[in-house]
């Protein structure tokens, strides 16, 4: 990308630069200011046992039990479903059932309405508060390659995980997300961090665009660069750098980062639509989530794209050498 800056700066006669990333990665806030708290749920011991008319002993005493206190945020986001799908079934049952003592409907009923209060938060908690996420944006992690690299199972996993959200569909709860994948899904985004790879590769690209396209429209409001009528070797040269770096090297690895980067701000954009976003760190969440906001690296980076097609634009249809079908 340097090569690239450079040689259009040489042809065209300007300063040649060796630019910076407009703005570097900012860094993951700490766990404990994505951290969201959840209504804790504590009953005694006959109290509980009340619960086996929903099936639910096991996996509270699991949820108790000293492994299930310092569960990870993968495990506490599948007993949270479990709990949560077992309880919206015994709920309708409760109702059918004339025998059952009242009381202990409306404790049930409680503990089911302090769940679904809860199950935004523990799915955030779950997506944003993990090992997981803190090494996919992990910031002494590179840019995607140049040559190609494979993300594939990354960017399935991430959807697996954010379809845990459509089980805030209340109507479609049961069926909506298999946790049988769960921690598979957890591991591949460990294995193979995606998110600071990604949000580099933008920056990187943004940089480029940005220097590119201020070179060619600083050259062309210095003086036309191709006169009507007057042959410029110069011209053919530029067409051959626009060629051999941007179209065969630089343009796929766009077009590559751009598929990855629309799917991983579409997930994040949905997740923030429907979850609480802890109020403190939404500049980060504006920066790296979300696409259309202020100071987005999506924004940023489609914007410096736009401004350096139209640069090539320019100059190319001033040197009658736009791209054809045939070239």
């Amino acid at each position: 990308m340097h090569t690239y800056i450079k040689r259009v700066a040489n042809v065209l006669g300007e300063e040649v630069k060796d630019p910076l990333p407009t703005s570097l990665l900012p860094a993951l806030p700490p766990q404990k200011l994505r951290h969201q708290a959840t209504t804790d749920i504590r009953e005694g011991m006959l109290d509980v046992l009340d619960f086996s008319y929903c099936e639910l002993l096991p996996l509270i005493a699991s949820r108790n039990s000293s492994l299930g206190i310092v569960a990870q945020p993968s495990q506490r986001l599948i007993y949270e479903i479990k709990f949560y799908r077992k309880l919206t079934k015994c709920l309708s049952l409760l109702e059918k059932d004339p025998a059952l003592d009242s009381e202990l409907k409306a404790r049930i009923k409680n503990v089911y309405a302090i769940k679904t209060q809860n199950l935004p938060k523990v799915i955030w908690n779950a997506l944003y508060t993990g090992q997981e996420i803190e090494v996919s944006l992990a910031l002494n992690l590179p840019p995607f390659p140049l040559q190609e690299s494979n993300h594939s199972e990354t960017l399935r996993a991430f959807h697996r995980l954010h379809s845990i959200i459509n089980i805030l569909n209340r109507d479609h709860s049961a069926g909506q997300f298999s946790i049988k994948n769960v921690e598979e899904s957890y591991a591949a985004i460990y294995h193979n961090p995606l998110g600071t790879p990604l949000l580099k590769s933008l920056l990187l690209l943004e940089t480029t665009f940005n220097e590119v396209a201020a070179t060619i429209n600083s050259r062309l409001l210095r003086r036309p660069f191709c006169f009507p009528g007057m042959q410029n070797p110069q011209a053919d040269i530029l067409k051959n750098i626009f060629t051999e770096y941007y179209a065969r090297q630089i343009q796929p690895y766009m077009s590559k980062t751009h598929r990855i980067g629309e799917q991983w701000f579409n997930l994040h954009e949905m997740a923030m639509k429907k979850l609480p976003t802890p109020e403190n760190i939404e500049p980060y969440v504006a920066q790296v989530f979300l696409k259309d906001s202020d100071n987005s690296i999506w924004k940023r980076y489609t914007a410096a794209r736009d401004k350096h097609t139209q640069a090539w634009l320019t100059i190319l249809k001033q040197c009658k050498l736009m791209p054809t079908r045939s070239n």
